[in-house]
């Protein structure tokens, strides 16, 4: 995977490290958001690059 497909993960792992162990919860909100979505996005690009 390129780069971008790095950053996505890094955002996933930075989300859900925030699940974890975070304190403010808006942040933790927004990591919610983040997990949900990033692992769609990927799972949607993954799914498009596998057809070509």
């Amino acid at each position: 995977m390129g780069e971008s497909g790095e950053q996505h993960n890094g955002a996933i792992e930075m989300a859900k490290d925030e699940q974890k162990n975070g304190r403010n919860v808006v942040a933790k909100k927004l990591a919610d958001n983040v997990v949900k979505n990033q692992s769609a996005e990927v799972k949607q690009m993954r799914g498009i690059l596998d057809r070509l």
